[in-house]
């Protein structure tokens, strides 16, 4: 499984749009939004990151599930994207994935009862750095949803993933830590996988 993460520098201008949209086919620009706004370039760039590591015309195969998860038609190949403020993270390989990025993140009270088990909130409470252990949990239990393609509605609160290895609506799932500098990233597959992670210059995508 290839990891690709890309780091946008201090000032980047997030609203020059044009020239990245110009480079996408059709049934990927259709599906974003018409606000110009950093949302929409750090999607961008998600979709530009896997043109460069596969061809303009294997994104013309890319298609979207019900819940909106994209994969690429009649191919044993697959992948997830995932953004935050300055980084965009996609992970490929030949095992259905999800993966998840975040910036370190202050621990938010009012969301634990939706999305962590009694256990993960015990463990972020009894940490004695509670910002690294919320964010850890986040991404772990974001990597498995988007795995299966779903979200919240799923009932995250049904299973836990303090352990590297979980069943999750009803699948064993292992989680696996990705080392990117200066963020906290995990991702998901059925089983283990060998991870390979490579940093991209955005000038070598826009």
């Amino acid at each position: 499984m290839k990891v690709y993460y890309c780091i946008l520098p201090d000032g980047f201008d997030f609203f020059s749009q044009d020239g990245l949209l110009d480079g996408l086919p059709e049934n990927i620009t259709s599906r974003l939004s018409d606000n110009n706004s950093i949302k929409r370039m750090l999607s961008l760039i998600g979709w530009h990151l896997l043109k460069n590591v596969t061809s303009f015309n294997f994104l013309k195969t890319v298609d979207f599930e019900e819940k909106g998860k994209p994969f690429f038609q009649n191919s044993d190949l697959y992948f997830n994207i995932s953004n935050t403020k300055n980084i965009v993270t996609l992970a490929i390989g030949s095992e259905r994935v999800g993966v998840d990025v975040e910036k370190l993140r202050e621990p938010r009270e009012i969301i634990y009862q939706r999305v962590f088990s009694e256990n993960e909130i015990q463990s972020i409470e009894d940490s004695y750095d509670k910002a690294t252990q919320f964010t850890q949990l986040w991404t772990r239990k974001e990597s498995v949803v988007k795995l299966f393609g779903g979200g919240i509605s799923m009932g995250l609160t049904t299973f836990s993933t303090l352990e590297d290895c979980v069943k999750a609506f009803k699948n064993k799932v292992a989680i696996q830590k990705v080392l990117i500098p200066n963020y906290i990233c995990h991702l998901s597959t059925y089983q283990k996988v060998k991870l390979e992670v490579e940093a991209i210059n955005p000038r070598d995508l826009i």
